[in-house]
Protein backbone atom coordinates (compact mmCIF):
# COMPACT_ATOMS: atom_id res chain seq x y z
CA UNK A 1 0.00 0.00 0.00
CA UNK A 2 1.44 3.25 -1.14
CA UNK A 3 2.12 5.81 1.57
CA UNK A 4 -0.72 8.50 -0.03
CA UNK A 5 -3.28 5.62 0.62
CA UNK A 6 -1.89 4.66 4.57
CA UNK A 7 -2.00 9.00 4.71
CA UNK A 8 -5.73 8.62 3.94
CA UNK A 9 -6.79 6.07 5.58
CA UNK A 10 -5.13 7.38 8.77
CA UNK A 11 -7.35 10.90 7.81
CA UNK A 12 -10.67 8.49 7.81
CA UNK A 13 -10.11 7.21 10.84
CA UNK A 14 -9.28 10.82 12.59
CA UNK A 15 -12.42 12.08 11.06
CA UNK A 16 -14.50 9.14 12.97
CA UNK A 17 -12.73 9.40 16.08
CA UNK A 18 -13.89 12.54 16.42
CA UNK A 19 -17.56 11.88 15.33
CA UNK A 20 -17.68 8.70 17.63
CA UNK A 21 -15.99 11.33 20.25
CA UNK A 22 -19.03 13.58 19.58
CA UNK A 23 -21.70 10.92 19.84
CA UNK A 24 -20.20 9.03 22.69
CA UNK A 25 -19.11 12.75 24.70
CA UNK A 26 -21.35 11.47 27.86
CA UNK A 27 -19.09 8.34 28.19
CA UNK A 28 -16.05 10.21 28.18
CA UNK A 29 -16.05 12.75 30.10
CA UNK A 30 -17.80 13.65 33.11
CA UNK A 31 -18.02 17.48 32.70
CA UNK A 32 -20.83 19.28 31.49
CA UNK A 33 -19.71 21.50 28.22
CA UNK A 34 -21.58 24.21 29.67
CA UNK A 35 -20.72 23.68 33.58
CA UNK A 36 -19.49 27.76 35.18
CA UNK A 37 -16.94 27.11 37.52
CA UNK A 38 -15.47 30.83 37.48
CA UNK A 39 -13.39 29.82 40.82
CA UNK A 40 -11.61 27.43 38.37
CA UNK A 41 -11.56 29.93 35.40
CA UNK A 42 -8.70 29.96 33.03
CA UNK A 43 -7.05 27.05 34.49
CA UNK A 44 -4.05 25.44 32.98
CA UNK A 45 -4.38 21.48 31.49
CA UNK A 46 -4.03 19.15 34.23
CA UNK A 47 -4.88 15.41 34.81
CA UNK A 48 -8.17 17.18 36.14
CA UNK A 49 -8.86 19.48 32.79
CA UNK A 50 -7.04 17.67 30.04
CA UNK A 51 -6.90 21.17 28.03
CA UNK A 52 -8.02 23.24 30.85
CA UNK A 53 -10.92 25.75 31.33
CA UNK A 54 -12.39 28.82 29.39
CA UNK A 55 -12.80 32.20 30.97
CA UNK A 56 -15.92 30.74 32.31
CA UNK A 57 -14.38 27.63 34.16
CA UNK A 58 -15.98 25.25 31.72
CA UNK A 59 -13.70 21.88 30.82
CA UNK A 60 -12.24 22.97 27.21
CA UNK A 61 -12.03 18.60 26.26
CA UNK A 62 -16.17 18.23 27.34
CA UNK A 63 -16.44 21.63 24.84
CA UNK A 64 -14.12 19.88 22.21
CA UNK A 65 -16.14 16.79 22.20
CA UNK A 66 -19.30 18.49 22.74
CA UNK A 67 -18.70 20.80 19.97
CA UNK A 68 -17.92 18.16 17.21
CA UNK A 69 -22.09 17.36 16.83
CA UNK A 70 -22.35 21.04 16.50
CA UNK A 71 -19.48 21.61 13.58
CA UNK A 72 -18.78 17.85 11.89
CA UNK A 73 -22.16 16.22 12.71
CA UNK A 74 -23.72 19.10 11.78
CA UNK A 75 -21.46 19.90 8.80
CA UNK A 76 -21.96 16.10 7.73
CA UNK A 77 -25.69 16.22 7.92
CA UNK A 78 -25.72 19.32 6.01
CA UNK A 79 -23.37 18.37 3.31
CA UNK A 80 -25.78 14.96 2.93
CA UNK A 81 -29.03 17.22 2.32
CA UNK A 82 -26.85 19.29 -0.28
CA UNK A 83 -26.01 16.20 -1.79
CA UNK A 84 -29.26 14.92 -2.21
CA UNK A 85 -30.48 18.18 -3.65
CA UNK A 86 -28.02 18.43 -6.05
CA UNK A 87 -28.57 15.00 -7.52
CA UNK A 88 -32.18 15.19 -7.67
CA UNK A 89 -32.25 18.86 -9.48
CA UNK A 90 -29.41 17.81 -11.11
CA UNK A 91 -30.67 14.87 -12.75
CA UNK A 92 -34.14 16.17 -13.33
CA UNK A 93 -32.43 19.01 -15.34
CA UNK A 94 -30.01 16.36 -17.21
CA UNK A 95 -32.97 14.43 -18.77
CA UNK A 96 -35.15 17.51 -19.56
CA UNK A 97 -34.33 19.90 -21.99
CA UNK A 98 -37.23 21.69 -22.34
CA UNK A 99 -38.86 24.80 -20.23
CA UNK A 100 -37.93 22.49 -16.61
CA UNK A 101 -34.40 22.36 -17.48
CA UNK A 102 -34.69 26.07 -18.06
CA UNK A 103 -36.13 27.03 -15.10
CA UNK A 104 -33.51 24.83 -12.79
CA UNK A 105 -30.61 26.71 -15.29
CA UNK A 106 -32.00 30.22 -14.03
CA UNK A 107 -32.30 29.52 -10.75
CA UNK A 108 -28.68 27.93 -10.86
CA UNK A 109 -27.05 30.86 -12.47
CA UNK A 110 -29.14 33.14 -10.05
CA UNK A 111 -27.75 31.68 -7.01
CA UNK A 112 -24.32 31.59 -8.54
CA UNK A 113 -23.78 35.15 -9.43
CA UNK A 114 -24.22 36.31 -5.65
CA UNK A 115 -21.12 35.88 -3.36
CA UNK A 116 -22.12 32.65 -1.23
CA UNK A 117 -20.46 34.74 1.84
CA UNK A 118 -22.57 37.96 0.96
CA UNK A 119 -25.71 35.66 0.15
CA UNK A 120 -25.30 33.82 3.76
CA UNK A 121 -25.16 37.06 5.63
CA UNK A 122 -27.99 38.65 4.40
CA UNK A 123 -29.80 35.27 5.26
CA UNK A 124 -28.70 35.13 8.58
CA UNK A 125 -29.62 39.19 8.66
CA UNK A 126 -33.43 38.05 7.65
CA UNK A 127 -34.15 34.78 9.42
CA UNK A 128 -32.03 36.20 12.64
CA UNK A 129 -28.61 34.27 14.27
CA UNK A 130 -29.94 31.08 15.14
CA UNK A 131 -29.44 27.38 14.22
CA UNK A 132 -32.14 27.67 11.37
CA UNK A 133 -30.42 30.70 9.43
CA UNK A 134 -27.17 28.83 9.94
CA UNK A 135 -28.76 26.09 7.66
CA UNK A 136 -30.17 28.34 5.16
CA UNK A 137 -27.18 30.20 5.25
CA UNK A 138 -25.36 27.35 4.25
CA UNK A 139 -27.41 25.22 1.89
CA UNK A 140 -28.92 28.07 -0.19
CA UNK A 141 -25.81 29.46 -1.19
CA UNK A 142 -24.43 25.96 -2.15
CA UNK A 143 -27.13 23.64 -3.58
CA UNK A 144 -26.59 25.05 -7.36
CA UNK A 145 -23.12 23.96 -7.58
CA UNK A 146 -23.99 20.81 -6.82
CA UNK A 147 -26.75 20.92 -9.17
CA UNK A 148 -24.53 22.19 -12.22
CA UNK A 149 -22.09 20.08 -11.59
CA UNK A 150 -23.59 16.97 -11.35
CA UNK A 151 -26.13 17.63 -14.60
CA UNK A 152 -23.28 17.77 -16.57
CA UNK A 153 -21.58 14.80 -15.23
CA UNK A 154 -25.35 13.50 -16.16
CA UNK A 155 -25.76 14.54 -19.43
CA UNK A 156 -22.17 13.29 -20.48
CA UNK A 157 -22.85 9.54 -19.39
CA UNK A 158 -26.27 9.97 -21.07
CA UNK A 159 -24.46 10.76 -24.76
CA UNK A 160 -22.38 7.77 -24.85
CA UNK A 161 -23.24 4.70 -27.07
CA UNK A 162 -23.50 2.39 -24.11
CA UNK A 163 -26.81 4.58 -23.08
CA UNK A 164 -28.03 5.16 -25.76
CA UNK A 165 -28.07 1.47 -26.93
CA UNK A 166 -29.90 1.34 -23.68
CA UNK A 167 -32.95 3.19 -24.58
CA UNK A 168 -33.25 1.70 -28.05
CA UNK A 169 -33.59 -1.63 -26.04
CA UNK A 170 -36.82 -0.12 -23.93
CA UNK A 171 -35.15 0.37 -20.65
CA UNK A 172 -36.79 3.37 -18.66
CA UNK A 173 -34.85 6.15 -17.31
CA UNK A 174 -34.80 5.66 -14.21
CA UNK A 175 -33.27 2.17 -14.85
CA UNK A 176 -30.67 3.95 -16.83
CA UNK A 177 -29.78 6.58 -13.97
CA UNK A 178 -30.06 3.50 -11.68
CA UNK A 179 -27.59 0.55 -13.83
CA UNK A 180 -25.28 3.13 -15.87
CA UNK A 181 -25.48 6.61 -14.30
CA UNK A 182 -24.92 6.69 -10.48
CA UNK A 183 -21.99 3.65 -11.37
CA UNK A 184 -20.15 5.90 -12.96
CA UNK A 185 -20.43 9.73 -11.74
CA UNK A 186 -20.36 8.21 -7.74
CA UNK A 187 -16.59 8.70 -7.84
CA UNK A 188 -16.86 12.16 -9.17
CA UNK A 189 -19.35 12.74 -7.06
CA UNK A 190 -17.32 12.11 -3.68
CA UNK A 191 -14.41 14.10 -4.77
CA UNK A 192 -17.02 16.83 -4.85
CA UNK A 193 -18.38 16.05 -1.44
CA UNK A 194 -15.13 16.17 0.36
CA UNK A 195 -13.54 18.88 -1.04
CA UNK A 196 -17.05 20.90 -0.16
CA UNK A 197 -17.56 19.46 3.14
CA UNK A 198 -13.88 20.91 4.39
CA UNK A 199 -15.16 24.14 3.44
CA UNK A 200 -19.02 24.20 4.63
CA UNK A 201 -17.31 23.11 7.61
CA UNK A 202 -14.85 26.19 7.65
CA UNK A 203 -17.67 28.34 6.68
CA UNK A 204 -19.66 27.04 10.03
CA UNK A 205 -16.99 27.76 12.70
CA UNK A 206 -16.37 31.33 10.81
CA UNK A 207 -20.13 32.08 10.88
CA UNK A 208 -19.99 30.96 14.40
CA UNK A 209 -16.91 32.61 15.15
CA UNK A 210 -18.39 35.79 13.73
CA UNK A 211 -21.17 35.52 16.71
CA UNK A 212 -24.04 34.94 13.92
CA UNK A 213 -23.87 31.43 13.57
CA UNK A 214 -24.50 29.08 16.69
CA UNK A 215 -25.34 30.37 19.85
CA UNK A 216 -24.06 30.46 23.49
CA UNK A 217 -23.50 28.60 25.50
CA UNK A 218 -23.76 25.62 23.05
CA UNK A 219 -20.28 24.56 22.17
CA UNK A 220 -18.89 24.76 18.88
CA UNK A 221 -15.50 24.90 17.50
CA UNK A 222 -15.69 28.69 15.86
CA UNK A 223 -17.56 29.84 18.90
CA UNK A 224 -14.81 28.38 21.32
CA UNK A 225 -12.25 30.24 18.90
CA UNK A 226 -13.98 33.52 19.58
CA UNK A 227 -14.70 33.44 23.32
CA UNK A 228 -11.27 32.10 23.29
CA UNK A 229 -9.53 35.17 21.18
CA UNK A 230 -11.19 37.51 24.07
CA UNK A 231 -8.11 36.50 26.27
CA UNK A 232 -5.91 35.49 23.79
CA UNK A 233 -3.42 38.38 25.08
CA UNK A 234 -2.74 36.98 28.16
CA UNK A 235 -3.97 33.33 27.75
CA UNK A 236 -2.88 32.46 24.04
CA UNK A 237 -3.20 28.86 24.69
CA UNK A 238 -6.88 28.90 24.69
CA UNK A 239 -6.80 29.21 20.95
CA UNK A 240 -4.85 26.19 20.53
CA UNK A 241 -7.61 23.27 20.80
CA UNK A 242 -10.28 24.35 18.93
CA UNK A 243 -8.30 25.95 16.52
CA UNK A 244 -6.68 22.71 16.08
CA UNK A 245 -9.29 20.73 15.57
CA UNK A 246 -10.84 23.17 12.59
CA UNK A 247 -7.66 23.24 10.79
CA UNK A 248 -7.02 19.25 11.31
CA UNK A 249 -10.76 18.26 10.06
CA UNK A 250 -10.38 20.91 7.14
CA UNK A 251 -7.12 19.21 5.58
CA UNK A 252 -7.73 16.45 5.99
CA UNK A 253 -11.08 16.81 4.07
CA UNK A 254 -9.33 18.76 1.36
CA UNK A 255 -6.65 16.12 1.51
CA UNK A 256 -8.89 12.95 0.78
CA UNK A 257 -10.63 15.59 -1.71
CA UNK A 258 -7.29 15.59 -3.64
CA UNK A 259 -6.45 12.10 -3.44
CA UNK A 260 -10.24 10.68 -4.67
CA UNK A 261 -9.14 12.91 -7.51
CA UNK A 262 -6.18 12.05 -8.19
CA UNK A 263 -7.59 8.62 -8.31
CA UNK A 264 -9.98 9.51 -10.46
CA UNK A 265 -7.88 11.05 -12.95
CA UNK A 266 -5.36 8.09 -13.46
CA UNK A 267 -8.35 5.81 -13.81
CA UNK A 268 -9.87 8.10 -16.55
CA UNK A 269 -6.47 8.07 -18.26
Amino acid sequence: MKQNDWLAISGVGILLILILAGIFAPLITSYDPNQIDLTDKLSNPSFTHLLGTDYLGRDLFSRILYGSRATLLLGTVLTIIILVLGVVIGCIAAINNGKIAAVIDGFCTLFLTLPSEMLGLVIIAVVGPSLEGLILAIVLPRWPWYVRMIKNDVKKILSTNYVQYAKLSGNSMFVILRKHVFPNIGSQIMVYTTLDMGALITSIAALSFLGIGIQAPTAEWGRMLNEAREVANVYPWQMIPAGVVIFLVTLILNYLGDSLEGKNNAFSD
